[in-house]
């Protein structure tokens, strides 16, 4: 009997495509229970097609493309009861064939992938995505599913050669979950300057407070970090609403009289008082810090008469820009950069363009921050800075 099954090969059912043959010579004594499989899968009936999968199996001498035709179906069935030993067995069986066209081989084995991920065998999951990708497969997800496992067996230095085999694709833009295990697996691997490069495209283009969090604390912890930059990074904290504990506060504060900016530290300290987080050794070392900076406060204002916008050094203009951006003056800061800019010769100009920018930002000249922020070279973690000030510009 020759039993046309081709509406069977429309199915398609969590990517299984039955669509290998348009007719298999099919004996009455197998077609019947594939038949009762097939209705008992369209009732989303999958355990009683399984039943069905196993009598058809129990018949004699199975013809090739018999067993190959029961096997598809049963990984739609096994899919579908979510029995994903059993879909993983079949799919063992059918790619074992010669005879699959490229284009089934592909489907079949991004199938392979995702059933052993549901198994959690995670080797098995690396070992079929990297047979996808040798035979020509460019599915995201099967890449995804491979970094994940990887991470799950340990195999961190993998994760990075295989994001980085990824990145030589011309435009390759890595989904978020992509980026996460990219960060995890750096983090392990105790590289805080890679970590921080990845959380810098996670904060820029699936920003939440989390990310942000992650990647400003995580900047802050560096090696050789000096005290203005830890200052610039806990600015880009407070404008990205991460200080969020008394001792983020006492941090920033004293950043910023390292810095020589005791005003700065005092907004700091302030900020912290009003909400209400200094309590116990936090509320002792607040009162020190204080009485610190309002001396030191005390001490630049009688020296800051020195310092006039009509100066015309550049380096004196700087220190100007400075003090007026730690009061929250914005756009006499913002004035008093651009004059010293416009001079040129400065020692650290990336920095400038920053706090200028900065400043800019805060005066609410948006493109004009902007613009400045554009400006920003030379100086790696200057320019790291300004890319993520670029992204809180409106």
């Amino acid at each position: 009997m020759s039993t046309s099954w081709k509406k069977w090969f429309a199915l398609s059912v969590l990517g299984v495509a039955l669509h290998a043959v348009a007719q298999v010579n099919m004996r009455p004594e197998v077609a019947k229970f594939l038949q009762a499989a097939q209705e008992a899968i369209q009732a989303k009936q999958p355990d009683m097609a399984l039943i069905k999968i196993q009598e058809a199996r129990a018949a004699q001498q199975l013809t090739e493309p018999e067993k190959m035709f029961l096997e598809r179906l049963s990984v739609v069935a096994a899919m579908n009861a979510q029995k994903f030993d059993v879909a993983s067995s079949s799919l063992d069986y059918l790619l074992q064939s010669k005879e699959l066209s490229s284009v089934d081989r592909s489907t079949l084995t991004e199938t392979m992938v995702s059933v052993s991920q549901r198994n959690k065998d995670h080797a098995k999951v690396v070992q079929w995505a990297r047979r996808y990708a040798q035979d020509g497969g460019k599915s995201q997800a099967v890449h995804i599913m491979k970094v994940q496992a990887l991470a799950l067996q340990g195999l961190h230095k993998d994760v990075l050669q295989e994001m980085q085999d990824a990145y030589k694709v011309s435009n390759y833009q890595p989904q978020e979950s992509e980026l996460r295990i990219y960060a995890f697996s750096q983090k392990q691997l105790k590289d805080e300057a890679a970590y921080a490069r990845t959380l810098t495209q996670l904060v820029t283009r699936f920003p939440s407070k989390d990310y942000w969090s992650d990647l400003l604390n995580s900047m802050g912890r560096m090696s050789g970090v000096s005290a203005r930059m830890q200052l610039d990074v806990s600015r880009l904290m407070d404008a990205t609403g991460t200080l969020e504990e008394a001792e983020d506060y006492l941090d920033s504060a004293q950043f910023a009289i390292k810095a020589g900016l005791p005003h700065e530290a005092l907004r700091m300290l302030e900020q912290g008082q009003v909400a209400g987080l200094y309590k116990g050794a936090s509320a002792v070392s607040y009162v020190k810090l204080k009485q610190q900076a309002q001396q030191r406060a005390t001490e630049d204002d009688k020296s800051f008469k020195s310092l006039t916008a009509a100066s015309d050094h550049g380096p004196m203009l700087v220190q100007l820009g400075d003090v007026l951006l730690s009061k929250g003056q914005w756009g006499d800061a913002a004035a008093a950069y651009q004059k010293a800019l416009n001079k040129g010769g400065l020692k650290r100009e990336a920095e400038t363009r920053l706090h200028c920018a900065i400043a800019l930002l805060k005066a609410n000249q948006g493109e004009q921050a902007k613009t400045m922020l554009q400006s920003v070279t030379d100086d790696a973690s200057v320019v790291q800075l300004a890319s993520l000030w670029m992204s809180l510009v409106k």
